[in-house]
């Protein structure tokens, strides 16, 4: 009894049309500023995102500097080496020898420069970036990062701070096509 009697004096009040406008107003603004919050929430992960590929791709591209050298000199070229090459080429005849080893302490070097840097590209959301997985065939290196980046809002009721972001990349480095002559390109 007593809580229809409360539930009516509530309608009652809530009928009444003074300071509804104000009410009104103060919600409009809460649900402003969450949605405000979310967008940031989501434009900072997307750029945290976008910082973590640059930094993969980053050392996946220094890891791919290392050359092979005994790989990449075997059988030094002569004078017709690029007609023999353009008439029986090889499906590895492009591409360049990698060391492996080398490579993969250069991927490692890279990502910890990224984690310490505190240049414009690396976003100070993101962590330590931490490499998952390492692969390499002797002529292309494919890496799989992932870091933990912390949200500029917590939004209330979520209680998301932080997020695991994951890249990505696999590289390669390719001879151009040309006619080189003891190491020079002539065309």
């Amino acid at each position: 009894m007593a809580l229809k009697k409360l539930g009516k004096q509530l309608f009652r009040k809530c009928s009444d049309e003074e300071g509804s406008i104000s009410l009104l107003i103060i919600g409009l603004f809460i649900v402003t500023l969450f949605s405000i919050m979310a967008m940031t929430d989501i434009a900072s992960i997307a750029i945290a995102q976008r910082s973590l590929i640059q930094a993969t791709e980053s050392a996946s591209q220094r890891g791919t500097h290392e050359l092979d050298l005994d790989n990449y000199y075997k059988g030094k070229g002569t004078i017709f080496t690029p007609l023999i090459r353009s008439r029986y080429s090889a499906p590895n005849a492009r591409r360049i020898p990698i060391n492996c080893s080398t490579g993969y302490s250069e991927v490692i070097k890279e990502l910890r420069d990224w984690s310490v840097s505190s240049s414009a590209q690396k976003r100070i959301e993101l962590g330590e970036i931490t490499l998952e997985s390492y692969e390499c065939d002797g002529f292309a290196i494919s890496i799989n990062t992932r870091v933990i980046a912390k949200l500029p809002f917590v939004i209330p009721l979520s209680r998301l701070a932080q997020i695991e972001l994951h890249a990505g990349v696999a590289t390669e480095n390719q001879r151009s096509e040309g006619f080189y002559l003891f190491g020079h390109r002539l065309y």
